[in-house]
C-alpha cells in the first residue's frame, strides 16, 4: 500500500481523468502456446487502467490524487474501490453505472522474455460525459491528467471548460492539462494541440510513421499547443521530450537486474513526468527521473515499494525542494 511519506503536497489536487478496470494478472515462466493447458506461477487480482495506474504511483510518492471516471455497480468494482481507499486516492466523484459490468484485462507475464500480453473487454461500461465533468470544483486541483479514449469529443470540452476556468486565474492558481495519446487512433489527432503536456506512446509514434522517439517529438511538435511540452517513451530505448526552447532532450531507460513485472511501466512513467514538473524539475531531469521510475517498476510486482526506490535517486532531492521553493508542499 502507499508509503508513509504521504503529505499535502501539492496546493490542490492531482486528478487523474480516465480508466479504473481490474487487472487478473498470471505470472508465468513463458507465454503459453496456443490451445495448451499451461499453470501460472501465481495469479492476482489488482487495480488497473491506465488512469487508476497513474493515481497509483502519484500515492506511492506522496502526492494528493484523485481518480475520476465511470465504474459499474457490483463485487468487482467493490474490490477496486476497496484498492483505491487503502491507497488513500480520492474517487468521491466518479460516476457509477447500472446494467454493466467491471473493465477487466486478462493479463499474462513471461518471466522468460519479460512481455505482458493483456486481452481487455470494457464490458458495456459508458464513458465519462461533458455534463459529469462540469460538477467538479475545478478550483480543487492544480493539474488534471487525461487518458485519451474513444470519446475525443467529450475530452476536448472538457478541456475547453478548464481554460475557461484558468482565464478567470491567477498565473499561480491556473490548473495545468496533461494528455496521454497511447491507442494507434487516427481521431485522437483531435486532442493533440488541448494540452500543455502530450505524452505519445512509442506504439502511436509508430501508427503514425516514425521509427524512434526523437524523430516523433520533433516532428509532432508543431501540432501541439504553443508552448506545450511533447514527450514520447520508447521502452528500452528510453525517451525523449521537446519544450518551448525547441530542443531535444534525451534520457535513457534505466531497465532492472530482472525484469518482474512491466505491466504499468508507461503510466508509471506519466506519473513520474507530472510529478517532475509540476514539481520544478527541468525537462530533462524530468525524464531522467521518470525513466528511473519506471525501470524501478519493471523489477518489483505492483507498485509497493516505488516511494523507497526512488528516493536514492539523484533527482529526488531537488524534486522536494522544488516543491518548497514553487509552495508546493
Amino acid at each position: 500500500m502507499a508509503a508513509e511519506v504521504k503529505t499535502e503536497s501539492f496546493c490542490g489536487r492531482i486528478l487523474c481523468v480516465g480508466l479504473a478496470a481490474l487487472d487478473i494478472v498470471n505470472t508465468c515462466e513463458r507465454y503459453p502456446n496456443e490451445d495448451e493447458d499451461y499453470r501460472a506461477i501465481s495469479q492476482i487480482w489488482q487495480t488497473g487502467g491506465n488512469a487508476c495506474n497513474t493515481s497509483t504511483v502519484l500515492g506511492e510518492l506522496g502526492i494528493d490524487c484523485e481518480l475520476f471516471g465511470t465504474m459499474s455497480c457490483g463485487p468487482q468494482t467493490d474490490f477496486l474501490c476497496k484498492q483505491i481507499r487503502e491507497r488513500k486516492i480520492r474517487y468521491e466523484n466518479c460516476v457509477f453505472h447500472k446494467n454493466c459490468g467491471t473493465p477487466t484485462s486478462s493479463v499474462v507475464l513471461s518471466l522468460n522474455s519479460g512481455s505482458r500480453t493483456i486481452v481487455h473487454s470494457r464490458n458495456n461500461l459508458p464513458e465519462l460525459e461533458v455534463a459529469d465533468f462540469v460538477k467538479l470544483n475545478l478550483t480543487n486541483y492544480r493539474w488534471i491528467h487525461f487518458e485519451g479514449r474513444k470519446n475525443e469529443e467529450a475530452i476536448v470540452q472538457m478541456i475547453d471548460k478548464i481554460e475557461e476556468f484558468n482565464a478567470t486565474q491567477s498565473c499561480n492558481e491556473k490548473i495545468s492539462v496533461s494528455l496521454e495519446l497511447e491507442k494507434p487512433r487516427e481521431s485522437h489527432l483531435l486532442l493533440l494541440n488541448k494540452a500543455d503536456v502530450v505524452f505519445i506512446s512509442k506504439e502511436f509514434a509508430r501508427f503514425r510513421g516514425f521509427s524512434s522517439s526523437a524523430e516523433a517529438v520533433k516532428s509532432i511538435y508543431n501540432k501541439v499547443k504553443s508552448g506545450a511540452v511533447l514527450i514520447c517513451a520508447w521502452g528500452e530505448g528510453g525517451a525523449d521530450g521537446i519544450g518551448p526552447d525547441g530542443e531535444i532532450k534525451h534520457s535513457n531507460a534505466y531497465p532492472p537486474k530482472v525484469i518482474i513485472d512491466t505491466l504499468g511501466a508507461g503510466d508509471t512513467f506519466n506519473a513520474g513526468v507530472i510529478c517532475g514538473l509540476h514539481g520544478g524539475l527541468t525537462l530533462q531531469d524530468t525524464l531522467d527521473f521518470a525513466c528511473f521510475l519506471a525501470g524501478v517498476k519493471c523489477g518489483i510486482q505492483g507498485y509497493d515499494g516505488l516511494a523507497k526506490a526512488v528516493a536514492s535517486h539523484h533527482c529526488w532531492e531537488t524534486y522536494m525542494k522544488g516543491l518548497v521553493s514553487n509552495n508546493l508542499r
